[in-house]
């Protein structure tokens, strides 16, 4: 077993604050202990981006695992990242809870941490999990434990104002930009999501796994966003759709839900909200229509449009290729602890542990 290695990179105000025990392997997120100062979200955005920015430079020095806190939220829990160094010079990104009220996202990928921290094997890439982006809002949907996977959507969204979390980024080919944080209809973007970008931007992944959960759980499963240049022109799809579809076949094998990849006939990767996919060489249709929310709050640019489309700037450092991005739709909300029967506590476990088996065994290493 690896022993977890916690990094904590914090101004000495923060390291105060925080109440942290060198000789402990975890972070406090009892909210007296967490810190109000220049690493929480409700501080200047800069000062966030500055600090964090120190966190994840010096956690991709480490060649043992590591577990750090990018910033406190609002409501002062830690948002956490997890380092694990892999054989290769390739890396790989995966998220959790982008969406709150998918608790059972954040299951996927602290099981995945767990499987990762205890194995002797690693993994072929270098990857960085973040297993919850919203706490708060995740939080918020764990209290209301009724209302977990119903059409409520409660920690679906930070609130009334902010756009989906899922349609916050930049523009297509664009890179994210510290100074401008603004998304692709010109609004603020959230800081959580301003953390994950800067983590994309100083990590350059080449893949990245965005785990979701899906309500019709006959549409649970494995899918891939097209890749494109960074003016739409499509590359191709097939090695992605055949990373999604194998994974998927892994989560069959073992008696796993993934049915929306319609193994039994003719395979797909394809989400079936995205548009057809476009030949090589040609425009690529992009579905910037999310859930139809007031003022327009559903519209906007997907995290697996814009990771997946190349960015090109005068600024090389921030200029990428078109990243490999995968959307893992675990079926249902709920966590195992959020159902009444046993059988689908059972059932929803064995769920958990195979899509972050596959993740492990299929996304983390070479093809």
């Amino acid at each position: 077993m690896r022993k977890i290695v916690i990094l904590l990179l914090m101004t000495v105000a923060l390291s105060a604050a925080a109440n942290i025990s060198t000789n402990s392997s975890e972070i406090s997120a009892n909210k007296d202990d967490a810190p109000t100062g220049e690493n929480s979200i409700p501080a200047n955005t800069n000062s966030v981006l500055s600090g964090s920015s120190l966190v994840i430079k010096n956690m991709l020095q480490s060649t043992t695992p590591v577990k750090a806190v990018l910033a406190y939220t609002r409501q002062l829990r830690p948002l956490d990242i997890h380092y694990f160094p892999g054989i290769s010079n390739e890396n790989a990104l995966v998220i959790g809870g982008v969406h709150g009220s998918e608790l059972s996202s954040v299951s996927v990928a602290k099981q995945l941490i767990e499987l990762l921290s205890k194995g002797d094997v690693k993994p072929y890439y270098n990857v960085i999990i973040i297993p919850s982006l919203f706490p708060d809002n995740a939080a918020l949907a764990a209290t209301y434990k009724n209302e977990i996977g119903s059409t409520s959507n409660i920690g679906r969204y930070s609130d009334a104002f902010h756009p989906d979390p899922n349609r916050q980024m930049p523009p297509f080919g664009k890179a994210f930009n510290e100074d401008e944080p603004v998304d692709f209809a010109g609004r603020s973007i959230e800081m959580e999501n301003q953390l994950l970008l800067q983590v994309i931007q100083l990590f350059r992944p080449s893949r990245i796994a965005n785990v979701h959960a899906i309500r019709d759980k006959n549409r649970a499963g494995i899918y891939a966003d097209p890749r494109t240049d960074c003016n739409g022109i499509a590359q191709g799809f097939e090695q992605d759709s055949t990373l999604a579809v194998n994974i998927a076949q892994y989560i069959c094998r073992h008696n796993g839900c993934a049915p929306g990849n319609q193994l039994a006939n003719s395979y797909t990767a394809l989400y079936y909200c995205d548009p057809a996919i476009a030949p090589v060489g040609t425009k690529q249709p992009r579905n910037i229509h999310g859930s139809w929310l007031a003022g327009n709050r559903g519209y906007g640019v997907s995290l697996g449009g814009w990771a997946s489309t190349a960015v090109c700037e005068d600024d090389t450092l921030l200029s990428r290729p078109a990243m490999t991005l995968l959307t893992v739709e675990f079926p249902g909300n709920k966590r195992p602890e959020d159902y009444d029967m046993a059988s689908e506590k059972e059932a929803c476990a064995h769920n958990v542990m195979q899509y972050a088996k596959a993740l492990q065994a299929v996304f983390l290493m070479a093809e």
